[in-house]
């Protein structure tokens, strides 16, 4: 993974949120069993998606730099523009780097880095711990462990994921 951009991304973490941003657009939704990676698409924005994706153990010291031992990693081949995906999956269009080999336990805390196709939003991570999410429950993780449900996260503003329109 470009890693070099991870860095880039902390940067841009600290402009964003310099500039009005309070959270990383990565969210992780679902349940323990099956959680679902997603990113929080800005209206007008050019289009944009997960380019690449990697998902860490996370302890105490880790950083973003250094999240820990990889346990699972995707590339996209052609360009796929997608917006939501099966963590441990590989959707079509994407390669496997490093297969997740290991079911995820829900007390364990884990961090998830992810590039973006475009250089708008260069890339985002979160640390979440599985045992946040319920089957049916309906809440999504997000800004590196906060959790609410899908309606009051539909209902923040876009400005505050750095989403700022013309």
């Amino acid at each position: 993974m470009r890693w070099g951009r991870a860095a880039a991304a902390a940067g841009l973490m600290f402009l964003l949120t310099s500039c009005g941003a309070e959270f990383d657009p990565l969210y992780v939704e679902g349940d323990a069993a099956g959680p679902v990676i997603g990113w929080r698409d800005c209206p007008g924005a050019d289009p944009d998606g997960i380019d690449e994706v990697g998902l860490y153990t996370w302890d105490r010291s880790s950083t973003v730099d250094e999240p820990g031992e990889l346990l699972w990693r995707i590339k996209s081949d052609h360009g796929a523009l997608l917006h939501r995906l099966r963590l441990g999956s590989t959707p079509k269009g994407f390669t496997t780097l490093h297969a997740l080999t290991t079911t995820l336990e829900p007390g364990t805390t884990y961090a998830l880095r992810t590039n973006m196709k475009s250089e708008d939003l260069v890339s985002g991570f979160l640390t979440f711990r599985p045992g946040q999410l319920s089957a049916g429950s309906g809440r999504i993780v997000f800004d590196s462990g906060k959790a609410e449900s899908r309606k009051q996260y539909e209902a923040r503003d876009d400005e505050d994921f750095g989403c700022f329109s013309d």
